[in-house]
């Protein structure tokens, strides 16, 4: 015979959506409901922003829930859904428990809990009324942003294997004036490993972020400051900032395009440079589903652009199979290319480069040969930097070719700003 748990008998069934968790609870909890509690509905989710549009009175998401983030939490209570997260209890550090109290999730229990636990938790995270009293409107501080002019964006991509990562890195890290770094290689997102940083929050953290800020969700708004990368592995201290990628690959669907060709503006608006590092994979498969979207509207939307060409015979097939999708997206804009791991031998550098340009002609800017460092390697392997030799002077020049390429482009109205902020 069912039963109804005592607490959870209304008029209308009560609509619990739960993020999709590898952990026992939620299937626990799924049968549950089922079995014995007639009015409560259980609605596994793969992603916030749909699961609100459902309008379930409570949300109840894990502590490693890739799309959780300040800002879902702000909007969930907007609506009137209240947000229950459940952490790990086996975590020493309590790193899950503190990561969902700092995103402002108020009803925080370990995973651990019994079902008939669980659902006690339930009763007593009931929905209030009166959430729209305590969010007030939000107004944006335009006082620091960068003028429309000033606001640069450059896309670091190629191959896969090429080396786009470390030369997205280097850039950065030689960039004279305040830089941030942004994943948003939707296939391998690797800057968060690369540079030993959490991948908590990401992308789509500052994606919310910024959507909430532009939705006046409340009156104490997640900045997108707040969304950049923390140390996690005890890396080189960094002198530029980081958005990291997705925290799993799957999550790409869970982005759409333009909100990071939006999310990119608004960066560029705050930081003296963006720099983008896009994914291998350029193709249009937009009839069917935009799968690489992200990557593309990117390049698009970006002032310069870097295609890194592994300087190899193979490596050059394979950079202008890279190029034929990308050139139809950049229109004008210069693409410079870096032959990374360049032979020693000046004729067989010649050789590669006379080959790209009567292959691609025009279309290339400058072509930066980048020999091999071993500092490369083992940085990579120290989640550091590669602050000397051969490969940092190449990063140095290509930075400032960048730099001062873009500061010709600009009206002269504008240098004098240009020169403040550097």
């Amino acid at each position: 015979m069912t039963t109804l748990h005592p607490s959870l008998i209304a008029t209308e069934p009560t609509v619990i959506a739960v993020a999709l968790s590898p952990r026992s609870w939620r299937s626990a909890l799924q049968r549950h409901c089922r079995d014995h509690v007639a009015d409560v509905i259980v609605l596994p989710v793969r992603d916030g922003r749909d699961g609100l549009e459902r309008s379930p009175q409570l949300f109840i998401v894990d502590d490693d829930t890739s799309w959780l983030s300040a800002p879902f939490v702000v909007q969930a209570r907007e609506s009137g859904t209240v947000v229950v997260g459940l952490y790990d209890p086996l975590e020493a550090d309590g790193h899950g428990q503190a990561h969902l109290k700092r995103l402002g999730v108020e009803h925080v229990a370990p995973s651990s809990l019994s079902t008939e636990e669980l659902i006690d938790i339930v009763r007593r995270a009931r929905p209030v009324d009166d959430v729209n009293d305590r969010f007030a409107a939000q107004v944006v501080d335009l006082d620091e942003r960068n003028p429309t002019e000033l606001r640069r964006i450059v896309a670091v991509g190629g191959p896969a294997g090429a080396g786009a990562t470390e030369v997205s890195v280097g850039i950065a890290s030689c960039w004279r004036s305040k830089a941030l770094l942004i994943d948003v290689d939707e296939t391998h997102p690797t800057l968060a490993r690369r540079l030993g940083l959490g991948i908590h929050p990401h992308l789509i953290s500052a994606i919310d972020a910024h959507r909430g800020e532009q939705m006046s969700l409340s009156a104490d708004p997640v900045a997108l400051e707040e969304c950049l990368a923390r140390t996690a592995l005890g890396g080189s201290r960094l002198s530029f900032d980081v958005v990291v990628g997705l925290a799993a690959r799957d999550d790409w669907s869970l982005v759409k395009a333009q909100d990071v060709a939006d999310l990119l503006v608004e960066l560029a608006a705050r930081w003296n440079v963006v720099i983008a590092r896009v994914g291998p994979q350029l193709e249009d498969l937009s009839r069917h589903v935009d799968r690489f979207g992200q990557s593309r509207l990117t390049v698009a939307k970006a002032d310069r652009v870097v295609g890194v060409c592994d300087a190899t015979s193979t490596g050059l097939l394979r950079f202008v199979d890279w190029l034929v999708d990308l050139l139809p997206l950049v229109g004008e804009t210069p693409v410079d290319v870096v032959l990374n791991r360049a032979p020693r031998s000046l004729s067989a550098r010649t050789q590669l480069e006379s080959q790209l340009r009567e292959i691609a002609g025009p279309r290339i800017g400058s072509i930066v040969p980048v020999r091999h460092d071993p500092r490369v390697e083992r940085a990579a392997w120290d989640a550091g930097l590669v602050r000397h030799g051969r490969f940092a002077r190449s990063m140095n020049r290509l930075a400032r070719s960048i730099e001062e390429s873009m500061i010709e482009a600009l009206p002269t109205s504008a240098l004098a700003d240009v020169e403040e902020n550097s």
